[in-house]
């Protein structure tokens, strides 16, 4: 559940808009929609990766923790369930928008070298603005993944080191300097959900106080659009006169920490309801959600919205805005059923391994699929009959006569 929320708030920081530059949400414009916008981009939109990272972390060291565990069935598993499908996906991705690019500059105009466009959907070097890169956060966490062996036993035995250590790095590290890790709140939250798993730390233990996390979470968004608006100038100048952003630094830890929390002790309030049947009815198209949303949202607001309904400016986009998770669930089912139709292991790779025809099929739905196949086939068959019975009959006639003549005969 935790997983679910964390991504249908991510997809909430991606909403296209039309814009060429990502919108800077303040408290300055007095449009409630806009406000309501930047609250959930600014609050449980940021949050949500680093929780998804703690989650992330605390299942790694589940897993190596289990007697008998194998660290390469681990990376094996972890390559086909983040690594293939990112690559699946980032590809459709710049191939779609290679064509779009022929009518309108895209994000692959950008690119002036090889790495650079290898940068698109590898992310070897950088993570470069543009449709792919959302899919970034699971490179991250796929190198997470390969260090879990080291972080483990490190954090096992001295997390009263590492964590600092990691923490101050990832305060202090935003230029992607730092080819191993781009986004080192990653490796930070995956290696507190380590330490969370290696403690054996109750995680009901802190439900009773989510009132107050709520609270802080909600004060700490507002302070985010607050010095978005221009207050604490001079706080934002000190720090920018020291190569440093006031807000990675100060604003975005705090509204992470207090998000996560809010999210994660609010999340016993909906167990055994119908918010929980409904989310575990999605999980499988979820992973999917994930990596296309961006394009498959961008492609339904400029083919479909923006022409009808307007963009940014018009009045109904927060009611685009607010749909966009759910709309990029629909989505996802409509792409992961269709390709399970036609090419299962293809809609098992665009899941990441959380969806195959093996889990979806029953004795009664396969002979029905046989069935729809085999009179397909006929028809197939009937219709090509259909088509070239009067060449044939033609050539067979000419054949005869040309034969006839051969022969001497009339």
């Amino acid at each position: 559940m935790a997983r679910m929320l964390c991504v249908l708030f991510m997809i909430f920081v991606h909403v296209p808009d039309g814009q060429t530059s990502a919108m800077l949400y303040t408290l300055s414009d007095g449009s409630f929609a806009v406000f309501l916008e930047g609250f959930l981009v600014e609050g449980p939109g940021r949050a949500s990766a680093a929780l998804l990272s703690v989650v992330s972390g605390y299942l790694a060291a589940t897993t190596l923790l289990k007697p008998g565990s194998s660290v390469w069935l681990l990376y094996r598993r972890r390559f086909k369930s983040i690594i293939l499908p990112m690559f699946i996906w980032a590809v459709a991705t710049c191939l779609i928008y290679l064509a779009a690019s022929r009518f309108r500059p895209t994000f692959l105009d950008d690119a002036q070298t090889l790495l650079e466009q290898l940068n698109f959907v590898l992310f070897l070097t950088a993570m470069p603005d543009g449709a792919t890169m959302h899919l970034g956060f699971l490179r991250d966490l796929f190198v997470c993944v390969l260090l879990s062996p080291l972080l483990l036993p490190a954090i096992q035995r001295m997390a009263w080191l590492v964590l600092p250590l990691l923490g101050l790095f990832y305060l202090f590290e935003h230029d992607q300097s730092s080819v191993l890790i781009l986004r080192p709140l990653v490796l930070f939250a995956f290696s507190t959900g380590i330490y969370l798993a290696t403690r054996k730390v109750a995680l009901n233990a802190l439900d009773r106080f989510w009132p107050l996390f709520v609270v802080l979470s909600i004060v700490a968004t507002m302070a985010i659009l607050l010095v978005n608006s221009g207050i604490a100038e001079n706080a934002v100048s000190l720090f920018a006169a020291r190569d440093m952003e006031f807000d990675e630094v100060v604003l975005y830890p705090i509204g992470r920490l207090f998000g996560s929390l809010a999210i994660w002790t609010l999340i016993p309030m909906v167990l055994g309801g119908r918010l929980q049947a409904w989310m575990t009815r999605f999980t499988p198209y979820l992973f999917a959600a994930f990596c296309g949303h961006y394009l498959m949202l961008t492609m339904v607001f400029h083919a479909l919205w923006a022409p009808t309904l307007g963009g940014r400016e018009s009045n109904v986009f927060i009611i685009w805005f607010l749909a966009a998770p759910v709309l990029s669930m629909a989505m996802a089912m409509i792409v992961v059923n269709v390709t399970l139709r036609i090419y299962p292991p293809l809609a098992t790779l665009l899941t990441g391994g959380r969806m195959s025809a093996a889990s979806t099929s029953s004795p009664i739905g396969e002979r029905r699929r046989q069935g729809l196949v085999l009179g397909m086939w006929l028809l197939i068959t009937r219709a090509f009959d259909m088509m070239t019975r009067p060449v044939a009959a033609m050539l067979r006639a000419w054949f005869q006569a040309s034969r006839r003549l051969l022969l001497g005969r009339r």
